[in-house]
């Protein structure tokens, strides 16, 4: 939709040639048509005489200044001295409708950038760093958008920096006036705004200018394995497992080895999993875990290694039970229950598959422990309690078990990528590292292995997954017993399109392949062990996520290989590199945050091996990934439309569960034409050639689209 300038100089950000630039000098004598409320005022700004907000601000009329598809917002704001507020504090508005508005709004400080064209499609565009603005400090704020048909994209940047993107539908109508420093006479503004820039056209930020940069691949630095991290599925209804016909589908699931099964002790599903009878009046326990090993086979006769997680509570052991999203999440009216409970299920799993094999098992104490209510509604320290009490009963059967606490909420940003208060999932490793262990009285607790969830979403950064390992491994860190404890993602999915909308079933499209192309290179980086899935694949034909891991797959058992990354643009541009046997493969890949617009990056490839010789000959086969190869969602849905299907407005863009876009009619369109999907899913061979190297070295120059991946193996002739 965004199209880039043929003169990317004209598209920093921004010099306004059209509409209308206002500064506090300005009011004395303002422009035809706009106006000034009574409480309006000028004070020195930091270059001459700026806007003082306090009851209102200006009405502007829209007309050759701003359009509903099409236009740019550029204003400079000076925070209160009481910052931040509780209060909303609006800076513009455009809006006439409750449900059809354009907005930039402070809520408790944050800055949401709202385009929505009606009730359903509300989007924008949160920025969270406002929150600690000091005050009285200057700040450019810079809000584009611009439409193609009913479709809307719009961004926003702070300081001269890209925040964040996202789309909506057409604002209709368009209003005729806009108000600058208020919503429409509300939420005032209590400081100074300056440079208040109005523009008919759409601003492309500096940052998604297409840029060069250097990759060097040295083959005789080896960093470690190509090991898979791909292999552990997550399931929530390991009750499916003794269904033959479900058995069946994970037969053709590509690529796993494990599964992840959630909920097998009860307490999700009233009608499942209900080992668990009360207590006789003897006070022992009522179990009967005949279905629960039953569950277990069927994963080993899928073949399936299971990775079991010990959760929820059963709804029989809380007083009272309570219901949140994820089933009971209360704790144990009586957690020694609890424990006699764990220990119980632990001998008879031992006693059905043996102490050998299920020593093997990774074990994990409850899902998002730190998720109230939806996953625990308990406290944390009740939680600690159960968690100490939970490995006590697993060790006293199972000694050398591998154990470690409920996969915490994304330390960054929570559940979702969306902002939750009072994160305590980091105070687990506190506990298990200098607490006072509540099964034993001893300091500290048994922490095998830690976990997190951690979601993407379109238009986010992947520096974000950076920053999340960063603040768990500095946690860790502060333990030595805890250096080297192994990191797995509990829970991974890109799980939001760019409007924010749910995607069930992952995004299909080339954006999520060098999403996941980056992502793997830092878990790479950061010696993650594993990161769980949820769906790579829709009827077993891949989704382009799907196609790199079949690349990374082909690698495994080889050694990784350093590679170094210079260059000046803001692409997330990089490559793995490994070795095969005598066989050099590198995937290279061009990703950015946004889905729109594509741009292009020129990679310059070096590739150093001392197996080389001047004039020496090499294989070169590359294989290439983008919106035209590889990818068969966009001739989906080009069939779609031409058979007059519409898309369901709530589902998410490019939705794996294509039923729920589309509906039946879209799921027996792609069976009918399954063969051509296909066929389009197939990442194709584009060079198969000998390539003359030089002394020690190979180069190359690569022209790799928006969200493309060249895939290239080298063998010595």
């Amino acid at each position: 939709m965004f199209r880039i300038p043929v003169l990317m100089s004209a598209v920093l950000l921004p010099v306004v040639s059209a509409g209308l630039r206002l500064g506090g000098g300005d009011l004395a004598e303002l422009p035809a048509g706009v106006s000034a409320h009574a409480s309006l005022t000028t004070a020195p700004g930091d270059g001459g005489l700026a806007f003082l907000c306090s009851g209102g601000g200006l009405t502007i009329p829209t007309a050759d200044r701003l359009t509903a598809a099409r236009g740019t917002i550029d204003l400079r704001l000076q925070t209160p001295a009481e910052w931040p507020v509780e209060e909303d504090r609006a800076i513009f508005h455009c809006g006439e409708q409750t449900h059809v508005h354009l907005t930039l709004l402070f809520r408790q400080g944050r800055l949401m950038a709202v385009y929505k064209g009606g009730e359903p499609f509300f989007a924008s565009v949160n920025y969270d760093g406002s929150r600690g603005w000091a005050p009285l400090s200057w700040h450019r704020v810079t809000f584009s958008w611009q439409a193609e048909g009913e479709n809307v994209e719009f961004m926003l940047s702070i300081d001269d920096r890209l925040e964040g993107m996202s789309a909506g539908r057409l604002m209709d109508p368009w209003p005729t006036v806009c108000t600058v420093g208020d919503r429409n006479g509300r939420n005032p503004w209590q400081g100074l705004l300056d440079a208040v820039s109005l523009s008919p056209e759409f601003t492309l930020p500096a940052e998604l200018a297409p840029g060069e940069r250097t990759v060097t691949v040295e083959a005789a630095r080896e960093l470690g394995e190509c090991y898979p991290f791909w292999t552990v599925a997550n399931c929530n209804q390991p009750h499916r497992f003794t269904e033959e016909a479900y058995r069946r589908s994970c037969r053709v699931r590509p690529f796993i080895k494990q599964v992840n099964a959630v909920y097998l002790l009860g307490g999700r599903y009233r009608d499942q999993n209900v080992w668990y009878q009360g207590l006789a009046a003897d006070g022992s326990l009522r179990v009967d875990f005949t279905g629960l090993i039953e569950q277990i086979q069927g994963m080993l006769d899928v073949g399936y290694t299971p990775w079991i997680v010990l959760d929820n509570v059963p709804y029989a052991m809380s007083d009272p039970p309570q219901e949140h999203t994820y089933g009971n999440t209360a704790p144990a009216a009586d957690v020694a229950v609890w424990e006699r409970y764990v220990e119980a299920a632990m001998r008879a799993i031992v006693d059905a598959f043996g102490a050998e094999r299920v020593a093997g098992w990774w074990f994990r104490v409850g899902t998002e422990p730190d998720l109230n209510p939806g996953h625990w509604c308990g406290t944390k320290e009740q939680y600690l309690e159960h968690y100490d009490r939970t490995v006590a009963a697993v060790t006293r059967v199972l000694p050398n078990a591998i154990i470690g606490p409920g996969n915490i909420l994304n330390p960054v940003s929570g559940q979702f990528g969306t902002q939750i208060k009072d994160f305590w999932g980091l105070d687990i490793i506190d506990h298990c590292g200098a607490g006072t262990n509540y099964a034993t009285g001893e300091t500290g607790s048994r922490m095998d292995w830690f976990s997190f969830s951690w979601y993407g979403r379109v238009g986010q950064p992947l520096q974000r997954f950076d920053d999340a390992v960063g603040l768990i491994r500095e946690r860790l860190a502060r333990y030595p017993q805890f250096a080297d404890t192994p990191l797995v993602v509990g829970e991974f999915a890109v799980l939001h399109d760019e409007r924010g909308r749910r995607l069930w079933s992952g995004d299909t499209t080339e954006w999520a392949a060098s999403f996941y192309a980056g992502l793997a290179d830092r878990v790479y980086r950061h010696g993650i062990r594993q990161v769980y899935e949820w769906a790579g694949s829709t009827a077993g034909v891949y989704h382009a996520r799907g196609n790199v891991i079949a690349m990374l797959e082909q690698m495994v058992g080889g050694r990784r290989l350093a590679v170094t990354v210079e260059g000046e643009s803001a692409a997330d541009a990089g490559a793995l590199a490994f070795r095969q046997g005598g066989d050099l493969y590198i995937l290279v890949y061009n990703h950015r945050a946004l889905r729109r617009p594509k741009v292009n990056e020129t990679i310059h490839l070096v590739v150093r091996d001392p197996r080389m010789r001047a004039g020496g000959s090499w294989r070169l086969r590359e294989s290439r990934l983008d919106a035209d190869h590889g990818v068969w969602t966009h001739a989906f849905e080009a069939d779609c439309a031409a058979a007059g299907l519409v898309a369901d407005p709530t589902a998410g863009a490019h939705e794996g569960g294509i039923g729920r876009t589309y509906g039946e009619a879209g799921e027996a369109l792609f069976r009918k034409n399954r063969a051509k999907y296909q066929a389009l899913a197939e990442v194709p061979v584009v060079r198969d050639e000998a390539v003359t190297v030089g002394d020690g070295e190979w180069r190359t120059s690569l022209d790799v689209p928006g969200h493309g991946i060249r895939w290239l193996r080298l063998q010595a002739d």
